[in-house]
């Protein structure tokens, strides 16, 4: 009411004012009246609020083999951060902390803090092949910050390059499953976990294992006749296809493994190949998938971009320009960047930290969509560039 009267006064007044000078002073009055109402707003508006990050590590039983594997939390705290640097076994670096940060992953982070009063979404994250629950890190910190319980656990290594087998066809959706018991279960965490916001992201073999929760039921000849059709997709067979086939022999039919609790995923240079266009049909959930325009690991075509062909219309896709395979992962601390190899390294000129900064807002933004903090906007995906330099999809050091 009182912007409507603001505006009505303003028009008495320059009754007296003849023609064309009273319409344009009217319309510069009224526009100061606007703009003052959403200086107003804009002010008063509420930011909204990050969170402290707080941390901690568990272990959780293997459905499959019955051992325990290590789970990294990180979960919304009011408890002020401190410096924390660890290992890739999740344990604190105990060399001086100059040399921690050369082989140690830093956060931010208070360590054991008591999680803060409410209710949050829980986000699982599943690593690639060979991979740890550090992979990972910054986007745990920024789906942690954004208001979600973040649980990654680091895998049991499967047979086959840790590409092929039960230990990975159906261990690892197991697995996951288990970290959402062991979270909805555990005495600090699962009264502030909302159920009804459960979600998985997955990069590389991670992808398989979200695609697998969310409802694709794998088969693993399904891989076998990929690699007979399309030869071209040579990295991807090669390094993985003579272990898929001699497990394919072995393992039969691979059950079914959707949690119906997972209610959105997001997939980082996934791993669609052990699924037919059927076994994708029957994902239900929202996705939202990333590819990588230089990966020739999992080449886009047969993987990235068929996922946003096969699976339901309203999926996301955005294709980041110049990136490579394991762009997603998070930037190794400076001596582990050798031991790591290819994993640290990034075609020439991409820069996975300024990619990251866009990537790890978008991911926290898909879920607060689809996992119900606001109305879905009905935004789709698009392909999407980052910046390189130089020749685009050659290997840089």
């Amino acid at each position: 009411m009182r912007s409507r009267g603001g505006i009505a006064a303003v028009t008495r007044r320059t009754k007296a004012v003849g023609g064309m000078r009273s319409a344009a002073l009217l319309k510069l009055l009224v526009g100061v009246v606007v703009f003052g109402m959403l200086l107003g707003i804009a002010l008063t508006a509420p930011a909204a609020a990050a969170w402290n990050i707080g941390y901690r590590g568990l272990d959780v039983q293997d459905p499959v083999s019955g051992e325990l594997f290590p789970v990294a939390v990180w979960y919304p705290t009011r408890v002020a951060p401190t410096s924390l640097l660890l290992t890739g076994s999740l344990s604190a670096c105990r060399l001086p902390t100059i040399l921690c940060r050369w082989i140690a992953f830093a956060m931010q982070a208070a360590s054991n803090s008591p999680l803060a009063d409410g209710k949050f979404g829980l986000i699982v994250i599943s690593h690639g092949a060979g991979g740890f629950a550090l992979n990972h890190l910054d986007l745990a910190m920024a789906l942690a910050s954004g208001g979600y319980v973040v649980a990654a656990p680091t895998h049991p290594r499967g047979s086959g390059n840790d590409i092929a087998g039960i230990g990975v066809w159906v261990g690892r959706p197991k697995q996951v499953s288990r970290v959402i018991d062991a979270m909805l279960e555990d005495t600090a965490l699962g009264s502030h976990v909302e159920r009804q916001r459960i979600g998985v992201v997955g990069h590389s073999n991670g992808g398989f294992t979200a695609l697998a929760v969310a409802g694709a039921k794998p088969n693993p000849s399904a891989s076998v006749a990929h690699c007979r059709q399309h030869p071209d997709d040579a990295r991807f067979c090669s390094s993985g296809g003579a272990a898929t086939r001699e497990a394919t022999r072995t393992v039969g039919d691979i059950p079914d493994l959707r949690d119906p609790r997972v209610r959105a995923i997001v997939l980082l240079a996934p791993n669609a190949a052990p699924f037919s266009d059927d076994a994708l049909a029957r994902v239900t959930v929202p996705v939202r998938v990333y590819g990588a325009e230089c990966d020739d690991l999992t080449l886009v075509r047969y993987h990235a971009t068929r996922l946003a062909r096969v699976l339901p219309p309203q999926t996301e896709y955005i294709l980041v320009r110049g990136a490579g395979h394991f762009s997603f992962m998070t930037p190794f601390p400076w001596a582990l960047k050798i031991v790591a190899g290819e994993a640290a390294r990034d075609p020439d000129g991409f820069d996975r930290d300024a990619m990251h900064g866009v990537m790890n807002p978008e991911i926290v933004d898909f879920f607060d969509r689809k996992l119900g903090v606001e109305p879905d906007s009905g935004r789709q995906g698009s392909v999407q560039s980052t910046p390189s330099r130089g020749s685009r999809c050659s290997k840089g050091g």
